[in-house]
């Protein structure tokens, strides 16, 4: 629905402006006591003056409403040429009100009231013209604009001047379908600027994603590790094309992000155990495999398997797997024993408690069930009176 701002003296709109502006057209400059009243003791304006003044305020109030509201529903963005128009006219209003001479009196110059009522209403009508033509640009604007917010929230340091020229070449679009009533015949360039975001955005997360594990990456040694840094390179390809596929996946990303980073790690722990073992291989090839099975000889004496020192690399790895296992089987069997324990331990008590059998419940419903005997017995003992406790 068009806003109106009725002229003539009616406004329905009366919201405060600025205590600022009013103080200043009323109380600065050169002001004669005849445009007052004769009490030479008062400045009480007279009532034609008064109500004339109300008008002209009610006017600027509802501008300035008006144009703060088109702000905040970014019309600058959606309808940049009408909106234009009207941050002009209230650019003139402003100057216009700051100039008003009341009553026709001999204030400040000669700005009327039917002056800036007719200016207000020109205002209006071209805000009247920004919202109808947002309604027209928006939702051809949707994808851009979800874009434009989303790359404000991340580090676009470094992007800003393509950042800049795509709000300008969508601005300028708007401005199109503007003109035209319509996006028909645009929708090449609506296609164009949808994907040139899409780009923009891609690149910024690829930036912000890929910069310390790229960094990391280029430090490795392809010629010392070729196997170990194909891996760590195709888990960089497979975190980009995540990112090309979704930029906004945080989930996702971040797990290839950690899975890329300890492919790096690993590639660069490699290449320092290769060059220590190049280093050495040739003075005691002996001596190597006697370090890597040392490290095994404290893994054996941990678990408890030393007869499996005898056995080679490959036997020892298997075996140490095997015992782990174990390990973790009779951790699992402890526990289940301590929780049948645990159980009965409370099936009894609530035997005692209740004369009831909560054998059969888990250890949290027993519990519960407890809790909620003993909180009986004490309500119970609370109303026996004391002599016959």
């Amino acid at each position: 629905m068009p806003i109106t701002l009725p002229i003539k003296r009616q406004f329905k709109l009366s919201l405060k402006l600025s205590g600022v502006l009013l103080a200043t057209s009323m109380f600065s400059g050169c002001a004669s006591m005849a445009d007052f009243t004769n009490n030479a003791d008062s400045f009480a304006m007279s009532e034609a003056a008064l109500e004339e003044m109300n008008v002209v305020n009610a006017s600027m109030n509802a501008v300035e409403i008006l144009y703060q509201r088109g702000n905040t529903q970014d019309l600058a963005y959606y309808s940049p040429i009408h909106f234009k128009i009207a941050a002009k006219q209230r650019e003139k209003l402003l100057n216009m009100y700051e100039n008003y001479t009341p009553n026709n009196g001999s204030w400040f110059s000669n700005s009327g009231s039917e002056d800036i009522e007719t200016e207000s209403e020109l205002f209006v009508q071209s805000m009247n013209k920004a919202f109808q033509a947002k309604l027209i640009t928006a939702p051809l604007l949707s994808t851009m604009r979800d874009h434009d917010e989303f790359i404000k929230n991340v580090d676009m340091n470094g992007f800003e001047e393509p950042l800049r020229k795509l709000r300008n070449s969508t601005i300028q679009f708007a401005s199109l379908i503007e003109n035209r009533g319509s996006g028909l015949g645009l929708e090449h360039q609506k296609t164009k600027l949808e994907r040139d975001y899409k780009t923009l955005e891609i690149n910024i997360i690829k930036r912000k994603i890929l910069r310390l594990p790229t960094s990391e990456f280029n430090l490795l040694d392809q010629e010392i590790i070729p196997e170990s840094y194909n891996r760590a390179l195709n888990s960089l390809y497979s975190l980009e094309r995540l990112i090309e596929k979704d930029p906004r996946d945080n989930t996702v990303i971040q797990q290839q992000l950690t899975v890329s980073h300890n492919k790096i790690k690993q590639a660069d722990s490699i290449a320092k155990e290769v060059v220590w073992v190049k280093s050495r291989i040739e003075m005691s090839a002996e001596r190597v495999v006697i370090n890597y099975r040392d490290h095994l000889s404290s893994l054996n004496s941990y678990l408890g398997t030393e007869n499996l020192t005898s056995l080679d690399f490959q036997s020892q790895v298997s075996g140490i797997k095997d015992a782990v296992a174990s390990k973790l089987s009779q951790r699992d069997k402890e526990k289940v024993r301590d929780d049948q324990n645990l159980r009965s331990q409370l099936a009894e008590l609530g035997r005692l408690l209740t004369g009831q059998d909560m054998s059969k419940y888990s250890i949290s419903q027993q519990v519960d069930n407890l809790i909620f005997a003993a909180r009986s017995l004490v309500d119970e003992s609370v109303d026996i009176p004391l002599a016959q406790r």
